[in-house]
């Protein structure tokens, strides 16, 4: 083990946290007749099986989410391998070009979902608690499918990476 890192400034704990990978996604809807879109890299699923709760942190200094908010349904894509080029894109704070070049899907319930993704979920927001310099947001999942056939995109160390397969052992 390293020696310990000793927290001060805040760099010091996204430094930390960059070690631990986590699954990059987007959360989309068309509110007021125009789509919006965000990068995470918070969202989690499995927080309850029965009733199926998901959750997100969301940066309170966002732009983006107090659009979706607004929404009654959400769409979270998880996104996968063919997406590494739009990542940069994707999370801009530049509204301008977000959604060029990225294929997306309108659900009936309002839910935006980019193609091509790993695992799609339409999710109804429940419930936002206070989380320091974040939101965390609880979100009932309505539907949703999933695919094997491509590699989840994980953010780690700053950077987006493709799963590898580890042969099991003989």
């Amino acid at each position: 083990m390293t020696a310990p890192i000793l927290l001060g400034d805040g760099l010091e704990t996204r430094d930390l946290f960059a070690g631990y990978p986590s699954g990059l996604a987007t959360l989309g809807a068309t509110v007021d007749g125009a789509d919006a879109l965000m990068l995470v890299s918070t969202f989690m699923v499995g927080v309850s099986h029965d009733p199926p709760l998901c959750s997100v942190a969301i940066q309170k200094s966002s732009n983006t989410w107090p659009i979706l908010s607004r929404a009654p349904i959400i769409g979270v894509s998880a996104l996968s391998a063919a997406h590494a080029g739009a990542v940069g894109r994707l999370g801009s704070r530049n509204h301008d070009g977000r959604l060029a070049s990225v294929p997306l899907s309108h659900a009936d319930s309002g839910a935006l979902l980019v193609d091509d993704s790993v695992a799609w979920f339409e999710c109804a927001p429940v419930q936002e608690m206070d989380a320091g310099d974040h939101l965390v947001v609880l979100l009932a999942l309505l539907a949703g499918g999933r695919t094997d056939a491509a590699a989840p995109l994980i953010l780690h160390r700053r950077d987006w990476h493709t799963t590898a397969s580890i042969p099991p052992e003989l």
